[in-house]
This record gives C-alpha cells, sequence and structure tokens, in this order.
C-alpha cells in the first residue's frame, strides 16, 4: 500500500491479490501473516457480488480469516452462515501501516463497493483526513473477470 497525504486529503493506493476460491486450506496457504484487508465475494447466479470487507490488523490476514470462518469461534456464527450460502472467493490487499489507515480504507470500500454484510452506517473513517482518495490495482492472474 502507498500513501499520500496533500493537505488534507489522503490518497491510498492498494494492490489487491489475485481472486482465490476458498477453502480453509488453500486461504491458509496462500493469505500472509500481515496485517490488512480481505476482500469476500460470493458467487451467485454465476456472478461474483461483494459480499464483505473484513480488516485483520492484529492477527493478520491468515489468522483473522482463520477465525472469521473457525465453527469453533462462536463470535462471527451467523455471518459465517451468510458467507457459505454460495460459492465463496476473496482476495487481500496487505495494509501495515497503522490501523487508522485500515479503517480509513475500509470506510472507503464499503462507502464504494457497497458490500451486502457490510453496513457504513455503522463504520467511520479516522476522521484524520478531509477527503479519501483509493485507487485500487488487481493481479491480472485474477480466475474470475468480474467487471
Amino acid at each position: 500500500m502507498k500513501k499520500d497525504i496533500r493537505g488534507q486529503d489522503v490518497y491510498y493506493s492498494i494492490e489487491w491479490s489475485r481472486l482465490f476460491e476458498y477453502d480453509k486450506y488453500e486461504a491458509r496457504r496462500v493469505l500472509p501473516e500481515l496485517p490488512g484487508i480481505l476482500w469476500i465475494q460470493n458467487r451467485i447466479n454465476k456472478k461474483i457480488e461483494t459480499t464483505l470487507f473484513y480488516a485483520c490488523w492484529r492477527d493478520g490476514l491468515r489468522v483473522g480469516f482463520a477465525k472469521l470462518m473457525d465453527d469453533l469461534v462462536l463470535k462471527h456464527n451467523d455471518l459465517r452462515e451468510k458467507l457459505l450460502e454460495h460459492d465463496l472467493f476473496f482476495q487481500y490487499c496487505i495494509v501495515d501501516t497503522s490501523p487508522l489507515d485500515i479503517q480509513d480504507v475500509m470506510y472507503w470500500l464499503i462507502k464504494d463497493h457497497k458490500p451486502s454484510l457490510n453496513d457504513i452506517k455503522g463504520f467511520n473513517d479516522s476522521k484524520r483526513f478531509m477527503n479519501i482518495f483509493v485507487k485500487e490495482t488487481e493481479d491480472k492472474s485474477s480466475l474470475i473477470n468480474k467487471k
């Protein structure tokens, strides 16, 4: 991730990994132990739809996703059930600068992509900047063309 502050505005540039089909063993193998954001998507009627953005700071992406999807962790039962109703895919980006940067990027992603399981009303940016801009790039080896 790159970050550029210009006056009261911030410009983030994030790079998404390629798209992976969810399998708990594959996720543990490919996800880094670094902080970042998971972009969780479902295939519904042959179309990939944004379902959830999930931030992982303290645990890192590998452990954070494992905890989210682990049926022994009771905290996320309803969310996990909704995620597993359809074919599940994920991408990730590393955001290792600060939790406040993750908060700003998450706010922008939720506002821009409108995932079905995130509610922008319950989520705020860090209030450090007047405007937040995010440029997203994607790994070209994506499994499915979402556009």
